[in-house]
Parts: structure tokens; sequence; C-alpha cells
């Protein structure tokens, strides 16, 4: 039988659950900022899922959206790895965030 496999959010919900058990990692995301508006029904599975994750829900949404995004840049074929993406990210991360000493971490 095939194996499906696990998308980005599955693993953020599933992570967020294991972090919920053990009360674990509480890390800062970068300083990125986007304003959303959602439709009332997107904003109660927001706020379903904020309680679910232990967060707040504009914590929720920025962690959901990056599981997503990752997922559709994978999905897209757009380099994720490798020297292409280092030179394309440092050169991002330098025009958008030129106060930063350090990159921000992967979450």
């Amino acid at each position: 039988m095939p194996t499906k496999t696990t998308s980005r959010v599955q693993a953020l919900v599933r992570h967020a659950l294991e972090e919920q058990d053990a009360r674990g990692h509480q890390g800062e995301l970068p300083d990125g900022k986007v304003t959303l508006r959602l439709q009332a029904t997107d904003f109660y599975w927001l706020s379903q899922l904020a309680e679910l994750m232990d967060a707040s829900r504009t914590r929720a949404a920025s962690q959901l959206l990056s599981a997503a995004i990752r997922d559709a840049a994978q999905t897209a074929g757009l380099p994720t790895k490798g020297e292409a993406f280092q030179t394309a990210f440092q050169a991002f991360l330098a025009q958008e965030f030129p106060h930063e000493t350090s990159p921000p971490a992967d979450t």
C-alpha cells in the first residue's frame, strides 16, 4: 500500500501537539510582518487551531502560513536548498533585514 508523505502543515500540527505535551520550545520568529484579512470560516479554523496549538492566533497563523509557504515552494519546484538558494536567500536578507546580524533560524 502506498505511503502518503506528511505535509509540513501536518508535521506542524503534530509537533504542536507534542510541544503541548512537553511544554517545550518557545523560540522567536524573524521580524517579517504581513497583514491578512481572513474569511469568517478561515478565522474560525485559525482560532480552533490556535487553541489546539496552545498559541495566540497570531503565532498560530504565522506557523501555519510558514508551513504552507514551504509546501507551496517545494510543490512549485523552487530551489529550497543548495548554493543557488543560499545566495538568493542571503541577498534577500540583506535587502529585507539590513539590521540583522545573523540569518533567522529555520523553524
